[in-house]
Formats: structure tokens, C-alpha cells, sequence
């Protein structure tokens, strides 16, 4: 990050600024002491904002039982933190109108659409996945891109330009801002919510919004609350979300342990309640999503080359608390994520690239025997065998639950088999070291699953797969269909003409 950059832009006497209601606000409620009664006298001296406070909590945003005739009824029915939220959410609303310029050039309908979903979704994660406080985790969706408004009062049409260079991918921009200005709209946002003093966490977790994986522990989950949320916001704005839809499942599976169905029912209801927010605070957001459309899209990624979900038990899901588990050497699901884009063939004469997902059977009971350094060792285990048989080319990656996802470039689909089934056939044979099970180790399998993106296009319409998203899904069916009856290598095809490998 630029210093003189920074000095710069937090120097400019165009920035967004909070009002005095919003900023002692912020000041009361960091002191523990503070009576709701002195709280509401500051909030009722604005009465246009103590108004509009009064008037969302009493929407269906909030669904109250009961009316709330005034902000110290608010504060008592629904506590300090969501009135705080909504007292800093109308000021920022107030601060960020386009500044009254008689040519508005910054696209504020897309910057309110992306804050409100993000901050609306935000709240509904904090809600399903527990852990984070919805309001603090609604303040920070809202905040995460206010550095945006703060570049382009600086740096005019020259950040308008970035924005386009970035397109309607939000998460290029950081990366665009940072070759053209040599600073992000997230470390800007960061300082100006630290400027008005804001908690640390909520500060921290700004900063690392498009980052989550490098956010400090005590703000780890808020961070990837946000993240996630932004994906969600992505869903509902962008015009073809596939790519998105993919990541919201992952990510979510990946971070709360929160299975696809449930996630993707929160798209709705993010809806329903980001139209009611805009409303409330007055603000343009653009029509309204078709959620019809993008649940129907969802639903066609699921069944896109008849990726019908295997009949799986229970039994058979290998489940395990995903959180307790860790495996510092290895690279996460994100680092998975970003190498295959970076690595995925793009046109005729690429080369082809393989996915093997590589799942510890039974890792629950596993768990429940001998606790997460079981799961831990058994993981390391396979990667061990992994490296052995594939080599250096091979590269292994942390994937969901008690998966290893491993990338292998160039290779032929009988080699691949041949691999899989080494590493199947030697995990199995031997016994898994584990302190926790004594000297002599215990037994386990592994089911793998198959999935590759042929160099040649008429070998590729055996598979179908053609994107980085088709050729995860695929390795993720393949290892389901595997789980059947475990210890199993299982090959995608577009036909589902599953091929076990004979041990």
C-alpha cells in the first residue's frame, strides 16, 4: 500500500464524512456504561434520521410483534447494536448522494445495489451461520466500499477509467486499483472507518474483505461473513452469476459448513429484504433481481451434465466438524480456487488439466475415535501418498471436510486412472501413523473421484467439461458416486458412465 497515496486521498476535503449523530453515536456505544437513555437523547437530535430509524424498525424488515413509538422502545425491543447500524447505515446514506455535482459521473446506482445486498446478505449469513453478530456484520457489508467514492473524488475520471478496465467483476478491481493507484479501495475504506473510530474488529475485517484468508483470528469469521456476502451480492446483480453461484456454495460449505441447499435459499429472502432497505433508506438500487431466473440457473448448474446427487446416506457423507480441523502446510480451498483459474487452458493447444479429489472414507467415525488430529493424520497420510506416486507436478490443495483436491497438468486420462488408483491401493494397504492411535497406527480408505478437461475439443465432448466450475463439479460427483461403496476410483463422464477401478 502507497503512504503518499493514502495521505492523499484521506487529505481531500471532498471525502464522505459521517454526521455528529452517527460519529457520537459510535463514541457512546464503544464506552460499556452507556444508558440507552442517553443514547436515544443524541440519536432523536436528528430528527430525520431518528425518524427513518423508527420508521425501518417498524417495517417488514424487522417483522416486529409490536410497534415501537420511540428510539428508546427501539433500543430496548431490539438492542444497542441493530439501532447503532441503522443510525450509521442512513448517515452514510446522507454523506454518499452523489455530492450534489452537477455531473455526476460515478455510478451510484451500482455502488448502493452491491452496499445494500452485501450489507442485507451479510445480516442473513450472521443469522444462519451463528458466530458474528448480525448488525456488526451488516455495518461492515455497508462500509467495505466506501474507499470507492473516496478514490474517485481524488482521482476523478482516472479511477472512473479503473472501474472500467475491472468490469462487472468486482474483485478485479482491487487488483486494477492497485496497478494503477498503488492502493485499494479496502485498505481506504479500512483507514476511514479507523478515522471514525469504528471498532478494530470492524476496521480489521474491512481491510480484508476481498481477503478474508488473511484476516487476524479475532475477525477471521466476520471477514469471511463479508466476503461471503459479497458474493451473494454478485449473484443477485451480475448478469450471468454461474460463476458466482459456484463460488457462494463453495465458499459457504468451505467456511460455515453450511450445505448448498440452504445457502441458496437465503438468495430470496436477500432479496425480498434489500428491496425493503433501499426503500426504507431512500435510495435507488435498480430493478429488482430476478431471483426466479437466477434459483432456475442454479438448479441447471446442479443438473448440468446430469449431475443428479447420488443416492448418498448419510452413513456414506463422511462428514466432519470442519472447523477443528487443520493443516497448515497445505493450501486452502481459496488458494484451490484461484490456482485452477490461473491455471485453466484457455483455447485449442493448451494442454489439458486433470482434478482428483481425494475424500478419507468414513473421516466422522474417524473423528469421533481418535479426534481431529485423527482426521488430520490421515489427511496427510493421503497427501504423503499423493506426492509419492504423482509427483512434484502434482499439486495438493485443502478442499472441503476431509478432502485433499490435487491439480495434475497434461495428463492422459489413463495415467490419471493409473494414479488414483496407486493412491487408493496404497492408503488402503497401509496404516495411517497417528499418536492418537498408538504405535501401531490405525486402518482407513479413501474414495477419489475423476475429472478432466481434455486438450482436444472432440475428446471434450466425451466429459463435456469446459470451465474451471464444470471440471469441480464433475470430480465432486465422480467422488460421490465413489462413496457408494468406498475405497473406489470413480471417472466422470458426460454420460455417467461411471468407471470403478479395479483394484
Amino acid at each position: 500500500m502507497s503512504v503518499p497515496s493514502l495521505d492523499r486521498i484521506l487529505a481531500c476535503p471532498t471525502l464522505p464524512t459521517l454526521p455528529v449523530v452517527a460519529l457520537r453515536v459510535l463514541e457512546l456505544t464503544s464506552r460499556k456504561d452507556v444508558s440507552l437513555r442517553e443514547l436515544a437523547a443524541v440519536i432523536e437530535h436528528d430528527p430525520a434520521i431518528a425518524s427513518k430509524v423508527l420508521r425501518t424498525v417498524n417495517s417488514s424488515f424487522y417483522n416486529l410483534s409490536r410497534r415501537c413509538g420511540s428510539i428508546q422502545q427501539a433500543l430496548a425491543f431490539l438492542g444497542l447494536q441493530t439501532v447503532k447500524a441503522l443510525v450509521l447505515g442512513f448517515s452514510l446514506a446522507r454523506s454518499i448522494d452523489g455530492g450534489g455535482d452537477d455531473e455526476v459521473s460515478f455510478d451510484f446506482l451500482s455502488y448502493w445495489r452491491r452496499s445494500i445486498y452485501s450489507a442485507t446478505a451479510a445480516r442473513q449469513i450472521a443469522m444462519l451461520v451463528r458466530g458474528v453478530d448480525p448488525d456488526e456484520a451488516f455495518v461492515t457489508a455497508l462500509m467495505q466500499d466506501v474507499g470507492m467514492v473516496a478514490l474517485w473524488r481524488v482521482y476523478g475520471d482516472r479511477y472512473l477509467q479503473v472501474i472500467d478496465l475491472a468490469g462487472p467483476d468486482h474483485r478485479r478491481l482491487v487488483a486494477m486499483e492497485l496497478r494503477a493507484l498503488e492502493i485499494d479501495h479496502a485498505a481506504v475504506s479500512s483507514e476511514m472507518c479507523a478515522r471514525w473510530r469504528f471498532p478494530d474488529h470492524i476496521v480489521q475485517a474491512v481491510r480484508c474483505h476481498h481477503r478474508s484468508h488473511e484476516a487476524a483470528v479475532d475477525c477471521a469469521r466476520l471477514a469471511r461473513t463479508v466476503e461471503l456476502a459479497g458474493t451473494a451480492a454478485n449473484v443477485l446483480s451480475l448478469s450471468d452469476p454461474e460463476s458466482e453461484i459456484a463460488r457462494f456454495r463453495r465458499d459457504g460449505q468451505e467456511w460455515f459448513e453450511v450445505r448448498p441447499a440452504p445457502l441458496l435459499l437465503l438468495i430470496q429472502k436477500i432479496s425480498e429484504q434489500a428491496t425493503e432497505l433501499s426503500r426504507e433508506f431512500g435510495l435507488d438500487v435498480g430493478a429488482r433481481a430476478d431471483v426466479d431466473s437466477i434459483m432456475r440457473r442454479a438448479r441447471e448448474i446442479r443438473d448440468e451434465h446430469r449431475l443428479i446427487a447420488p443416492d448418498v446416506d448419510a452413513e456414506c457423507a463422511d462428514a466432519v466438524e470442519h472447523g477443528c480441523i487443520r493443516l497448515e502446510t497445505t493450501p486452502d480451498a481459496r488458494a484451490f480456487g484461484t490456482d485452477l483459474e490461473a491455471a485453466f487452458p484457455r483455447g485449442e493447444g493448451r494442454g489439458g488439466i486433470a482434478m482428483l479429489l481425494v475424500g478419507i472414507d468414513r473421516a466422522k467415525h474417524v473423528q469421533e475415535a481418535f479426534g481431529a488430529r485423527g482426521v488430520e493424520a490421515a489427511m496427510l497420510h493421503a497427501a504423503s501418498n499423493i506426492r509419492r506416486i504423482a509427483g512434484p507436478s502434482a499439486a495438493i490443495y485443502r478442499f472441503v471436510g476431509a478432502e485433499l483436491a490435487v491439480l495434475v497438468r497434461d495428463g492422459e486420462l489413463e495415467e490419471l486412472c493409473r494414479i488414483a488408483e496407486h493412491v487408493r491401493r496404497g492408503f488402503s494397504e497401509g496404516q495411517v501413523p497417528c499418536e492418537q492411535a498408538g504405535e501401531g497406527g490405525f486402518p482407513a480408505t479413501v474414495s477419489i473421484g475423476v475429472s478432466n478437461y481434455e486438450a482436444a475439443a472432440d475428446l471434450r465432448s466425451t466429459t463435456g467439461i469446459e470451465t474451471p466450475d464444470q471440471l469441480v463439479r464433475g470430480a465432486m460427483f465422480a467422488l460421490a458416486v465413489a462413496r457408494r461403496t468406498r475405497n473406489k476410483v470413480a471417472v466422470f463422464h458426460r454420460d455417467l458412465r461411471i468407471e470403478p477401478q479395479a483394484a
